[in-house]
């Protein structure tokens, strides 16, 4: 008889209380724990995306994938930007409105940013942080945060180097390689590594940094 296929579940990202909600954003992995993660990534990825996108009080960001929204709560405090969050969680974006306590910030779910970039939004930077992998099409929402973003403006991503999808079977490898979808949307200006000052050697050999850069059509 053959297996069932897994069906994609995106209700593991619902979360009863911000500790829960934490070791769902930076899992306990092998070497390191949530806390551990949070301490050594955040200052790293804050500092790093400031340094690429170049945030200003007048620039409004796209956090894709925000969580709690902890790295644009390090990004308002340090360049005085505007962050719009974007959450599939309902509950992550509830939390996330008290854990960034800012009016600089705020959150809406992936089907009102699609209407907002219809209705002509536009941002002048992005980031996803561990998010395209988690995604049953990430074809798709690396297409939503290209609609939203201006012609020349920046994407930062930091991806797991394979799927891991959730579903009724747990975390699946669907296949889909992120690193081409990328490539066919945006123009790469570097790919590289976390770092293994702010991570453990597993880690950074199984995940990669995206720095890119939309274009006008030629």
């Amino acid at each position: 008889m053959p297996k069932r296929s897994a069906v994609y579940l995106p209700s593991v990202f619902e979360k009863a209380s911000e500790e829960d909600a934490r070791a769902c954003i930076l899992t306990p992995e092998q070497g390191t724990s949530t806390e551990e993660r949070w301490a050594k990534e955040t200052p790293f990825l804050a500092s790093d995306l400031g340094a690429f996108l170049k945030p200003s009080p007048a620039s409004l960001l796209l956090d894709y994938g925000c969580g709690l929204g902890r790295l644009a709560r390090e990004l308002i405090a340090a360049h005085g930007c505007r962050v719009l969050g974007v959450d599939i969680s309902k509950s992550m974006r509830q939390m996330a409105s008290a854990y960034v306590n800012d009016e600089r910030f705020s959150v809406v779910s992936k089907p009102v940013l699609a209407a907002m970039a219809a209705g002509g939004l536009r941002v002048d930077g992005a980031y996803a942080i561990w998010v395209f992998q988690h995604c049953v099409d990430p074809a798709e929402d690396v297409a939503c945060v290209k609609s939203v973003l201006k012609t020349g403006g920046s994407l930062y991503v930091l991806n797991n180097v394979h799927a891991v999808v959730p579903s009724d079977h747990g975390w699946v490898d669907n296949g889909v390689d992120i690193i081409p979808i990328l490539d066919r949307e945006f123009d790469v200006i570097e790919v590289s590594q976390l770092p293994l000052a702010c991570t453990t050697p597993a880690i950074s050999r199984g995940s990669f940094i995206a720095r890119l850069k939309k274009e006008s059509v030629a």
